[in-house]
């Protein structure tokens, strides 16, 4: 079992707010302070310089950080010198708030994505039936998942996310 930990910016609803409810269901337990994250773990960062991996399950058993911080007020995202920052490849928010958005996921999202890339498919199943949502999102990216989590590295990670998005924007060279 991956510890889920997230550090919470007080940004969003509480209403909607899927870090809230994560804790809440016990699928998360709260950093209050930065200096509550366990060194070594990762944090899920959109300006990390390497993409989250299979590779990376063993920095994942310290922990799997996220901060919940709204998109508008990414610049606050803080930097921890302590931890491995790992970015998520090219997935769909299927959320209400950001749905069919490339790379807008909340919270909830981040996770369970990281949960499918990292192999943790018993843990992520747990987030099936606490968000609505959630079958909506394995079904946008069910397959992409799989690619990303039969990866060997961050770099081939990558290399799957550029040929998908070359697909998409009919740039393939594939006959």
């Amino acid at each position: 079992m991956i510890p889920v930990i997230v550090h919470d910016k007080c940004q969003c609803d509480p209403k909607k707010c899927t870090a809230k409810r994560m804790i809440k269901f016990g699928l998360a337990k709260e950093a209050k302070t930065l200096s509550q994250i366990p060194s070594g773990s990762i944090v899920l960062s959109p300006f990390a310089e390497k993409a989250l991996s299979p590779a990376d399950l063993a920095y994942a058993r310290k922990g799997l950080v996220v901060m919940d911080l709204t998109w508008t007020n990414i610049d606050e995202f803080p930097k921890l010198k302590r931890c491995n920052e790992r970015a998520l490849p090219y997935l769909l928010a299927a959320n209400p708030i950001n749905w069919g958005r490339p790379s807008e996921l909340n919270s909830a999202e981040a996770i369970l994505a990281s949960l499918l890339i990292l192999g943790q498919k018993e843990q992520a199943q747990e987030y099936m039936g606490r968000f609505n949502w959630a079958p909506e999102f394995v079904r946008l990216n069910g397959e992409l998942l799989e690619d990303y989590a039969s990866a060997k590295d961050s770099t081939e990670v990558v290399r799957i996310q550029n040929e998908y998005i070359q697909a998409i924007i009919g740039g393939s060279d594939r006959q």
